[in-house]
């Protein structure tokens, strides 16, 4: 058992080698549908998130806290989908998002600009217009990877294997992957599968509290364990508490919710009242200044 994540690029023919990699195995296939799983499951239009995951930033998307938010639930799709075992994910950045997963297998599908843009022709476009296409996409989805991750997404250390489709036809991609999937240091072990659902559910249950408008803007922290999902940090009212408690406790697969939450409120109150406490020390000559101060202006 095991994960593939492919990386492709317009026209380079990584969707066909996914698609019929996850036929040969008998895996889950998934690309563009990670999208409208993430859209559907955490109430956003499949448009903004397509956009926030995989088009060039504007100027003001990077200052919109959504853009990070989208990017969360489709963190969480991919990772929730991988968490399943035997999978085939296509683009999304999910070579990036489990890059630390220790059984999943990167993939980069690459070919020339060039003979994308001929690829490409066959939809009716210009060579002019074909190219044009292959460059944008390009430019889009670096800019897009380097605002949300802070990572160049050629850089070789990001993948297990390059495939480049000018030299290789699909069925014999899909043999050297089924080849590579053989080593057992892509086999996936007890450890690596609880520690693969672990993240999955930290990333959903980050997913649920930004989906929730009362916990929103919280800044809750979340770690999960054995499918125990522990939440500390401040919220505002003991309604936020047990919004963000409910919120999680109904993710599939959370065992228990342990909540560390404080109330800012029950906070002030406690800092109030050891304020006041030394105030009235002070006042009652337990080390405090008044006492001697009085005393010495009556000397």
């Amino acid at each position: 058992m095991s994960v593939v994540a492919m990386s492709e690029t317009v026209g380079s023919g990584g969707t066909e080698i996914g698609r019929a990699l996850a036929a040969a195995l008998g895996w889950e296939f998934a690309d563009r549908d990670i999208i409208t799983k993430a859209a559907e499951s955490f109430g956003e239009g499949a448009d903004e998130v397509k956009h926030a995951t995989e088009e060039k930033p504007t100027l003001w998307d990077r200052f919109r806290q959504s853009q990070q938010r989208y990017a969360t639930y489709v963190e969480a799709t991919v990772l929730e989908m991988a968490a399943r075992d035997n999978v085939v994910l296509v683009g999304r950045a999910s070579t990036v998002i489990l890059r630390d997963v220790r059984h999943a297998l990167r993939v980069r599908v690459i070919a020339s600009e060039y003979v994308r843009a001929q690829r490409i022709e066959r939809q009716g476009l210009t060579a002019e217009a074909a190219l044009a296409s292959v460059r944008h996409s390009d430019h889009d989805l670096a800019s897009r990877v380097r605002f949300l991750y802070h990572l160049d997404w050629e850089a070789p250390l990001l993948y297990d294997v390059v495939l480049n489709t000018e030299r290789l036809n699909v069925p014999r991609a899909v043999s050297l992957v089924r080849e590579i999937l053989a080593d057992e240091r892509f086999a996936s072990t007890d450890d690596s599968r609880q520690e693969l659902r672990d993240r999955s559910l930290t990333a959903s249950a980050r997913a649920a509290l930004l989906a929730n408008p009362t916990t929103r803007l919280r800044s809750i922290r979340v770690t999960a364990t054995g499918g125990a999902v522990e939440l500390t940090g401040l919220v505002m009212s003991e309604t936020e508490r047990q919004a963000a408690e409910a919120a999680v406790a109904r993710i599939a697969g959370v065992a228990g919710v342990r909540n560390g939450l404080i109330v800012q409120a029950a906070v002030d109150h406690l800092a109030h009242g050891q304020s006041r406490h030394g105030e009235e020390r002070s006042w009652g000559g337990y080390g405090g200044g008044g006492y001697q101060r009085a005393r010495d202006r009556c000397q």
